[in-house]
């Protein structure tokens, strides 16, 4: 992100100056002299090249406007599958879902709302109970045997993150890119575009993961919608199935999932979250065997806290392994913040740098997936 040129600068003044016909001294619209309100301006460029660095810092996701500029995207659908993170006491819960989706054709739950033979299998939980990461190891798997076999199971493995809100345009365009590997062309209806993504899916057996599903039982609209979602995977091979992670198991069966298709995240139990939780804090840190013992004692007093949640465990887990020292375990140890999970949440927060929460409690103001540009943002 580059500060702003001097001919952008130049053009800048120019019009400043312009608008200022009335004295030779001062600004008409501020009433500033000229040599202040120009040392006004170098400050809010440099503040704009200041929060472009925060930006940066941020590692949001990039891409381009309509105009070819770039632009900070939140509504990024392929930002669930991020280089992902250890898992650690899913595995019976993976080999069950895998099991799942390689079960012979004539044993296919079929989909008894659309009449079709694609199958539904829904992981659901809380927020940060780990269904993602569940989610994307199985993607994984699929991706990787599909490689290794030239075809695999699956002639189509996609991923596409749908959340509380989504656009059946961009989810079309998602999956259709998902599944060709190229750049979706813009067709000028949503029925059109339905049908081309209809004869690249057809009688293919595809395994299509939606992640981050969420579904009002007491909305028609949300169940229609749902159901326009899936609607291009009727043209697919016996076999296919899609793949749901939802809070509640009400999206998994509007859907169309059978019962014994919806999945449970599992709790884990206190050894293996201890374990996550040592894994995010200790890892590998260059510490003393002395140190790392008394680290390990503190960790598990801390891990006892966290509620079993994965969400915290990495967390907080990644917070104090920047600082591995066993006065700073232990005073946080003690902290009543790290109790509960938003508490734990919030007392991350606190270690942001100032300019780094500034930033994120100005975005804020902006609803979920709100596709932010950087010249908007700039200007507001």
């Amino acid at each position: 992100m580059a500060p702003l040129s001097p001919f952008k600068m130049y053009i800048l003044m120019k019009n400043l100056q312009s608008s200022m016909p009335s004295s030779p001294l001062k600004d008409m619209d501020t009433g500033l002299p000229k040599v202040e309100l120009k040392k006004s301006l170098e400050k809010i460029e440099s503040a704009i090249n200041d929060a472009c660095k925060v930006l940066k810092q941020l590692n949001l996701p990039s891409v381009s406007n309509d105009n070819g500029r770039p632009a900070v995207a939140t509504s990024s659908r392929s930002a669930g599958i991020s280089p992902l993170l250890r898992v650690i006491g899913r595995d019976q819960d993976h080999d069950k879902i895998i099991a799942m989706l390689h079960e012979k054709e004539n044993r296919c739950h079929a989909n008894t709302i659309s009449g079709t033979c694609h199958s539904v299998i829904g992981i659901h939980g809380i927020a940060g109970s780990g269904k993602s990461t569940l989610a994307r190891c199985v993607y994984d798997h699929e991706k990787k045997q599909k490689r290794e076999n030239k075809e695999g199971h699956f002639e189509i493995v996609i991923w596409v993150h749908v959340s509380q809100k989504f656009d059946l345009d961009s989810i079309f365009r998602d999956i259709f890119e998902g599944a060709t590997g190229k750049k979706c062309p813009k067709l000028n209806s949503l029925h059109t575009l339905k049908e081309k993504l209809e004869e690249v899916l057809l009688g293919k057996r595809i395994l299509l993961i939606l992640d981050d599903v969420w579904y009002n039982s007491r909305n028609s609209e949300d169940h229609e919608e749902l159901q326009k979602l899936i609607s291009p995977l009727n043209v697919g091979k016996a076999g296919s199935i899609i793949l749901v992670t939802s809070r509640t198991e009400d999206a998994l069966l509007a859907l169309g999932a059978v019962q014994e298709r919806c999945i449970p995240i599992s709790d884990l139990d206190d050894e293996m979250f201890l374990e996550m939780f040592m894994y995010y804090a200790l890892g590998d840190a260059r510490v003393g065997d002395h140190d790392r013992t008394k680290l390990e004692m503190i960790g598990k007093d801390i891990a006892t806290k966290l509620k079993r949640s994965p969400l915290v465990a990495r967390t907080v887990g990644a917070r104090l392994r920047k600082n591995p020292k066993v006065e700073i375990w232990m005073r946080e140890k003690d902290r009543d913040l790290i109790k509960e999970t938003m508490g734990a949440l919030w007392w991350s927060y606190q270690y942001l740098d100032e300019q780094v929460r500034r930033c994120f409690a100005y975005c804020s103001i902006f609803p979920r997936r709100h596709r932010l540009k950087r010249d908007e943002l700039v200007k507001l």
